[in-house]
Parts: structure tokens; sequence; C-alpha cells
């Protein structure tokens, strides 16, 4: 058994974890200049309830993926992992770059059931995560296009969590966009951000 304490995000997502105990492996793995190598990240698949209700007016073209609830809450499963980790004192965005072209198209802390260009854009307001985030979109090849889709913080620690639809499969690996912008933020320089600040977050119905 490690003896490798959990990553500071685990907790939050414990309640709908089905599983904890598996890694998403790089297509290429990084290497890293003190010669290191990084062959996967953690991975956790989360079982969620589904909205029996009405349809959002706008499904943002995510059709079923549009239709989770977090106790009474209809939204997306990245409003829903991010909800989590709020609970347990994080704050945190989906960063939405929805057609942005290497840009953010939208902050997001919620999903109203109003058209998609009426949904409000929350801008980080914290310095320090605000720095941190822009900083590695800078040194990125293709800035925020590969930015994971929910960026959080709680005093020192940072959580990058990418949400992928479907239980976990030996197949299963991270995008090159998604590796290529890990592969960034460990070169940032912050000693906040390492391997254990990423999570790929797997997820259906339960």
């Amino acid at each position: 058994m490690s003896d490798t304490p959990p990553p500071a995000w685990m907790q939050a997502l414990q309640p709908y974890a089905e599983r904890t105990d598996f890694r998403v492996p790089l297509k290429v793995p990084i290497h890293m200049p003190s010669g290191r190598m990084i062959g996967d990240v953690a991975g956790v698949y989360l079982r969620l309830p589904r909205w029996e209700g009405p349809a959002f007016a706008d499904d943002f073209g995510k059709k079923a993926a549009g239709m989770v609830e977090l106790e009474g809450e209809h939204t997306f499963a990245e409003i829903a992992v991010l909800r989590m980790l709020e609970r347990e004192g994080w704050s945190g965005r989906w960063v939405n770059t929805y057609s942005a072209k290497g840009e953010v198209w939208k902050y997001l802390t919620r999903w109203d059931d109003v058209p998609r260009a009426e949904q409000r854009n929350r801008v980080i307001e914290d310095e320090d995560p605000r720095v941190v985030l822009a900083g590695v979109a800078r040194r990125a090849k293709k800035r925020y296009a590969g930015c994971w889709d929910v960026f959080a913080w709680r005093g020192d620690d940072f959580a990058f969590l990418q949400t992928r639809r479907g239980a976990p499969t030996a197949k299963a690996e991270l995008g090159p966009a998604q590796a290529e912008w890990l592969h960034t933020a460990l070169l940032f320089g912050d000693t906040r951000i390492t391997l254990a600040s990423f999570a790929v977050v797997h997820w259906d119905y339960r």
C-alpha cells in the first residue's frame, strides 16, 4: 500500500467516485528537464445522477451530457465537478474555450437555462490563480486551447481536471492538447503545480 497522500482535490470527488485507482496514459510520454519521464496522470470515475426534467434551452451541443443533476441543480459534468470542489472550500471555473481559437470563451461557474450568448462570464478575480493560469497560457503553444476543463484553487493547492464521458477503458489516453498543457504547466515553475494537481475525470450516469 502506498504511503503517498491522496491529491488535495480527491476528497471532494469521493461522494460520487466509483473508482479512484487507475491512471490515464499519455500517448507520448513527457520528458522533464530533470530526467523524469511522465507517462500517465490520475484517473477518477464518477457516477452522477441524471436530470429527469426538461432539457436546457441551449444544451451547448452536449445533448445527454447536459442532463446531470447535482442536489437539484440541472447542469453539466464540468459544473458538477466544480460544485463538488466548492463544497470542500475550493474556488474555480469551468474554463470554456468553445470556438475561441486559443482563448477563453467564458469562465463559467454555472449554466443557466438561457441562450448561449446570455451565459454569464465570471472572470477569475483572485489575483494569484488568475496570474498562474494566464502565465501557463502565455507559454503554451496554443494558449488556452489545451487548458483542462476545470481549474480550481484552495490555499496553496491547484487542480486541473479534465472531464470525459464514459467509463475508463484500457485504450483511453490523454488527448494531445491536454498533454501539451500539462507539460507546459509543469514547466511553468510554480512549485504548487505538480503532477498530483491533474486528473482525468471520467463520468457516466448512475
